[in-house]
């Protein structure tokens, strides 16, 4: 095959375990437990022994700290109750120990692999903030701006960036975990009726619900405050700051979702906490 080989990692699985895999398709490193998986692991494909860990415990602990890597879990038959619990809760297979016939192994990673980028793809809910991500913040939005011009109202989009010294260089642990505290900033400072998305690593977006004409004034006062308490809980100073643009939607003057984004990024404006 061309191309770079597939990362994989095994965890717990014993040393005789994989030895197919051996070769130019397969980048394969071995660990004893999920306890030695570090932060930001970059990896393809993980296939973990469900041993002492429970599924979810398992498949928690990958999506944190490898969260693009298709996870495979592999049980003994006893254990296969397991790994079904694992596959409802997003694993992207189940192997059995004792069960995977020649040749399986290497194609049953290719395939999990795909999945995952498929997954990854076509997901509409970001998966460190539980926010809608861009293909989901996209589909209600665009309902939200047909329902703006049956009743003739105004919309306001907030584009927002969430700039943190820490991000430099940062691992990607680090850097989700600062996303979900911008997303935690971001929910302090709306309204329940308005629509937040995280569309990119550092940037989120809002959709201001009902004839919302100036209310971006008020969400840009309430996310400096929330920001200020935010690094004041901070044991060391670590202060977040954050760009702020608007765009607001005309219906008797519409233009399309995309443009109001053009927009609203373009108009984006530093903006400091008061401490």
């Amino acid at each position: 095959m061309g191309g770079d080989p597939i990362r994989v990692l095994l965890v717990g699985t014993g040393d005789d375990f994989g030895t197919e895999l051996e070769g130019d398709d397969f980048d394969v490193a071995r660990i004893p437990d999920l306890a030695a998986l570090g932060p930001g692991a970059d990896q393809d494909a993980v296939i973990v022994a469900l041993d002492d860990p429970g599924p979810l415990e398992a498949l928690e602990t990958l999506r944190l700290k490898t969260p693009a890597a298709a996870v495979l879990v592999l049980t003994t038959s006893d254990r296969e109750a397991d790994g079904a619990v694992a596959l409802h809760a997003g694993a992207e297979d189940h192997l059995v120990l004792g069960s995977i016939a020649d040749g399986l192994l290497p194609r049953a990673i290719r395939y999990a692999v795909e999945r995952r980028r498929l997954r990854r793809e076509l997901a509409t809910i970001d998966e460190k903030t539980r926010l809608p991500n861009l293909r989901g913040f996209v589909a209600i939005a665009e309902h939200q701006l047909r329902m703006a011009n049956r009743a003739g109202t105004s919309v306001v989009l907030l584009f927002v960036r969430f700039d943190d010294q820490r991000t430099a260089g940062a691992s990607s642990v680090l850097a989700d975990q600062l996303a979900i505290e911008a997303a935690e900033v971001l929910l302090s400072a709306i309204r329940d009726s308005d629509l937040p998305a995280r569309i990119a690593d550092d940037t989120f977006c809002v959709l201001l619900s009902g004839d919302a004409k100036g209310s971006e004034v008020a969400v840009l006062s309430r996310l400096v405050e929330a920001i200020a308490v935010h690094d004041a809980n901070k044991p060391e100073p670590q202060p977040l700051a954050l760009s702020v643009g608007s765009a607001i939607y005309d219906p008797a003057d519409p233009v399309s979702l995309e443009g109001l984004l053009r927009t609203a990024e373009a108009e984006m404006r530093p903006h400091a906490s008061e401490t």
